[in-house]
Order: structure tokens, then sequence, then C-alpha cells
């Protein structure tokens, strides 16, 4: 059986060494808009604010089972 000729353009040889370019681009440090300190989360790094200053500017809402109460009710006839 014969081997099949190979492709042109290519060769058996070593493959060439990927030509050294310009290094990675770093990400310019992004600073709380409130307090200064550097954010490093994407999602603060996203907003402008970190966790405890956000935390602060929007706080969770009310618990829905806080504002229930119970009613009086007077029982069904019949039961």
């Amino acid at each position: 059986m014969e081997l099949p000729e190979p492709l042109p353009g290519l060769t058996s040889g070593p493959t060439p060494e990927p030509t050294a370019g310009p290094p990675p681009a770093r990400r310019s440090p992004v600073h709380c808009a409130l307090c200064g300190r550097p954010l490093t989360g994407t999602a603060s790094r996203r907003t402008g604010l970190g966790p405890a200053c956000d935390a602060k500017l929007h706080p969770p809402g009310p618990d829905i089972r806080t504002r229930r109460h119970e009613v009086e009710q007077d029982p069904l006839p019949g039961t």
C-alpha cells in the first residue's frame, strides 16, 4: 500500500514558534465611587460600587412575612 502524498504547503518538520506579540493588556484599576477602594469583582467593577457600599445605598427590601398579620375571624357556621 502506498502512502498518500502530503498536501501542498504542509511540512512534516517542527512547528514554528509563535511570534511574540505585545503583552496582554491589563485592566485599568476601578475604584469604588463611595469609599475609593479598588474593585476586583466583575459585578462590582460593572456597578462602580463595592459590596459593602452597594448594601449601604441599596438595602434589601422588607421581608413579606413581617408585613402579614393575623386577622380575628369568627368561626364559620357548621364547622
